[in-house]
This record gives C-alpha cells, structure tokens and sequence, in this order.
C-alpha cells in the first residue's frame, strides 16, 4: 500500500492535474456551447430558464443555489435569458468533466488518460443532454465531484482545511439538490472513519466542520426572505413553518418515494441490468466494462476508495429505482464513478503493457490510443445530443397563441405552462392573454388571474388544454366544454409525445340562457 501511495503522489502533480482539468472542461463547455437549445423548453426545464432570472421560489425542493446562481447567469449580457439559463447549466457539466480528471489523477492514473476519461464523460449522452437544458443537475453533480474530490485530497494530504471545505461544500450540496443525501452521509462516513485519529487529536475540527456545513445550508434562507416580498398570495404560505418545509422537504412527492418497502432493495436489484444497458445505450460497452472493471481493480489496490464509491453507485441506483424510476438524472453520480473507473482500468493496461515492454513508457502512442474512446462516444451522440436545431419550444407556444382569440385566458397545466409563461412573461409575446393553472398561486405566471373560473369565462373568452381527461372532466360540471383543435404536448417530457384538445369554456348558465333565447326566436311571432 504504502509503494502503491508513492506511485501515486508521483502520478499526481498539483500543475499538471489543475491544467488537464481545464483543459477537458474547456472543450467540454465549447461542445456544450454549440448544442444548447436556442428557445423555450418545457415543464421544469422551462421554469429553470426564467424563475432564477426573476428570484422566483421554484417547484419543490425549492433549489435555492440553485436560484442565486443561475440570477446570477442571467445578468450575463449574452443571448436569450434561455440560453443564460442553460449555460449555467453547461458549465457545470463541463467543470464535472474537469473534476472528473483530478479525480482519476488523485487514484494515480496519468494526465493523458485521465483526459481522455474526462471527455468521455462529458460526450455520454446523460452528461450532454443535461447540459444542453437549464435544471440543477449538473450543479448537483458538480458539487458531489467536488466532495469526492476532497474526500480525496483529505486522504493524500492530511490538511485539516480540506476536511472544513469538504463541509462547506456538503451544506451547498444540500442547498442545491436534496439528492446530495444519497451521497454526502456516505463520504462524511468514509472520511470520519479515516480521519479518527486527526479528530480525537483535535476535535475542535468537528465543530468547525459542522459550522460551515450550517454556512452551506444559509442559501435556503433566501426563501423566507423572497417570500416577505410578497405578493402574499402567491409566497405568503413560504412563511410558514409548514409551508417553509413542506417545499424543501419535497413532501408533495412523498407518494412516489418508495424507500422503506420491503421490495425496495430487490427492486434496486432488479433494476440493475437496465441502469447498465442505459450506460451503454448512451456511451458504448467500453465506457461499461472499463467501469466495471477499475472499481474491481481499486477494490485490490484500495479498500477505502472502491467501497465508497461503490456505496455511492449502489444509492444512486436504489434511490433511481424506488423514486418515480425514470428519471435518469439521479445517476449522473453513477455516470462519474464509471469515467472514473474506466481512468483505472486505461491505467492499468498500459501499466501493464509498459511492465513487459519498457520501450512502450517512453512511447506515447499507446496511452493517445485512449482518444479513440470520446472519439467514438461523441461522434455516435453528436446528432443525438445536438439540441441547437431545436426549435419544438417556440413552434408549440407559437400554435397555442394562434388558436386563442384577443383577449383570452387559458387555463392549462405545468408543463405547457412553464413554455407559454416563458414566451408570454420573458419574450412579450401576446401579451392580452393570460395563463392560469387550476392552482390560483401558481408561482409560474406572470398575470394571475384570481378570479372563479365561472366569473373569468363571462369577462374574457376562456379556454382550456390539458393532456388527461381528468382534469377536464373537473369543468364539466360548470361548464359545457366546445371542442376545437387537438394538439400535440408535453407530459413529463422534453418532446411532444401526447395531444389533447383545445376546448372553449361556456359557463352552464350562459350556455342555458342562450338556448333558451334560441327557442324563444323558434317559437315567438312571427
């Protein structure tokens, strides 16, 4: 163990790690740039593209970092608030990609094969596509490599300051993403274990590092703050005990969270072979085994690192398969640890290789080989994860404006919502209508109208378009619903893979009124 650490101090060279790094999240941000969507999304992507912008308070958790941050990008005096918005969202990815390296670099694995890990990781199709949209999840993953990252350094350099980053970084992780906990409990675990001796030697680290884990939770102060500049209506319940942490708690969602069953852990299980075939759907069987493969070596060389980092794919994938179950974001983490391992296992072929051929170390060409591998995953994902044609956001607002008359309300739900709001509230297009959800407070609508529906529909023409009958059939009991157009929609998705009809919105009384009237002209004089 102790000539495997000298090996690699020797891989590790402070200048080298920090200029490769760079140099991987540069490219990475230069690709990410290139293949942004250029307008409007839908649902969550949608209202991340505006609701930081306007230090709104989000759907829950909430995501406060989140929030600041990306106000933050949107003061950038490029683009469309949009693209500020998914830039944000491209950096973080890319500098994912740049951690990924120093990561690889700190497990001893040499600058040019840890590069090449790093592009790898930054052309998989998961890590592309959320970078091309604004949400949190690659601020989430950046955090969590971050902390892996420090937990790391820690090991190498026994600095007491990195134990107190590492806790800083943890509270931010938290105040961005609730995910982090499927992560930061279990690196706090492995570091507190091998940190025990610098502990009880100086134990004022603990209180130290749990302040500034307080420090990283601060961002969430910024809801209760928001919420007292009002309006009240629509931010009042956020001042709230119970309305402050039914939002930060995500306790809406607790109906799809199915952790403590007793199937949870054979589902996780089960789910295993397809989180591996998602892997390779969206890089290749190399990327896959080239995985696999290092976390058996780190396991040999290195207990403590392999059986963290595995605990912290096993999470991944139990929360992934216990939570809703398709929302592949919660495996970036997962997606780290393979660029990761597959860093390991490059390295120990060509350690080996050089082992039983020593010309080959001083040779490069054998470790440039490795630049085959983000070759071949970029070029099979370019068209894939190129979103810079996508213009589906824009044509679908631009549909529902031109069915709508002078004047109208539409009462829809999220995630046409999110869209319309953008291209209504942001870009001022029809600015006579307006949106409205079923819930009055809704914090994605820049016009809210109070109203009972019944009052709204004798004032302006009201129409409705949702995706599911059932929200639908709530209206037919006030109102007699005229059918226009079907459209195409969204539905948890960033494509238009549902319809449903466009209809207007005559209250019963009025619809009475005018039949009555219309059989009075049949029967009267005449």
């Amino acid at each position: 163990m102790d000539r495997l650490g000298g090996l690699r101090r020797l891989r590790f060279e402070p200048g080298t790690g920090s200029l490769a790094a760079v140099g991987v999240a540069a490219i990475a941000l230069l690709v990410y740039a290139r293949t942004l969507v250029p307008g409007p999304t839908f649902g969550d992507w949608a209202e991340m593209q505006f609701i930081p912008a306007q230090l709104g308070i989000p759907h829950p958790t909430g995501y406060p970092l989140f929030v600041l941050i990306g106000w933050a990008f949107s003061l950038l005096p490029i683009g469309s608030l949009a693209i500020r918005a998914e830039l944000m969202s491209a950096v973080a990815a890319a500098a994912s990609a740049g951690v990924c390296v120093l990561i690889a670099m700190r497990l001893g694995v040499r600058p040019v094969l840890a590069i090449a890990a790093g592009l790898t990781l930054a052309l998989t199709g998961e890590i592309w596509l959320e970078a091309t949209y604004s949400e949190m999840n690659t601020l989430h993953l950046l955090l969590m490599a971050a902390i892996i990252h420090r937990a790391l350094v820690w090991r190498a350099e026994r600095r007491d300051r990195d134990l107190l980053i590492g806790a800083l970084l943890a509270g931010l992780s938290l105040s961005n993403h609730l995910l982090a906990a499927t992560v930061v409990p279990i690196v706090i675990l492995f570091v507190i274990v091998d940190a025990r001796a610098r502990i009880l030697e100086r134990p004022i680290l603990v209180a130290q590092a749990a302040l500034l884990f307080g420090l990283g939770l601060l961002p969430y102060a910024f809801i209760p703050l928001r919420a007292l500049a009002g309006p009240a209506s629509i931010y009042g319940r956020f001042l709230t005990w119970d309305g402050f942490s039914t939002l930060v708690t995500g306790a809406d969602f607790r109906r799809d969270m199915h952790f403590t069953s007793g199937e949870s852990l054979a589902k996780a299980w089960r789910d295993v072979p397809d989180v591996l075939a998602q892997l390779q759907a969206r890089s290749n069987i190399v990327f896959v085994i080239g995985g696999i493969v290092g976390g058996a070596i780190e396991l040999v060389r290195d207990r403590w690192v392999a059986l963290m980092l595995g605990l912290i794919v096993a999470a991944n994938i139990f929360f992934f398969a216990n939570y809703v179950g398709d929302l592949d974001h919660y495996l970036l983490v997962t997606w780290l640890i393979f660029a990761v391992g597959l860093a390991v296992t490059a390295e120990s072929i060509i350690g080996w290789l050089e082992r039983r051929m020593p010309s080959l170390a001083e040779e490069p060409g054998p470790a440039i080989l490795a630049f085959v591998l983000p070759i071949v995953v970029g070029v099979n994902n370019w068209s894939t994860y190129d979103e810079s044609q996508n213009h589906t956001g824009d044509e679908f607002a631009t549909a529902v404006f031109a069915e709508l008359p002078p004047n109208s309300v539409l009462l829809s739900y999220w995630d046409t919502l999110t869209n319309l709001s953008y291209v209504h509230c942001i870009e001022g297009q029809r600015p006579d209508l307006a949106l409205r959800a079923f819930d009055d407070a809704a914090r994605i609508v820049c016009d809210p109208v109070t109203e009972s529906l019944e009052a709204v529909a004798h004032e302006r023409p009201l129409f409705a378009l949702f995706v599911t009958g059932s929200e639908v059939d709530q209206l037919r009991g006030s109102f007699d619903l005229v059918a226009g157009p079907r459209l195409a929609l969204p539905y948890g998705r960033r494509t238009l893979d549902h319809s449903g009809i466009l209809y207007r919105l005559i209250p019963k009384a009025a619809a009475a009124d005018a039949r009555r009237l219309a059989l009075t002209g049949l029967t009267g004089p005449g």
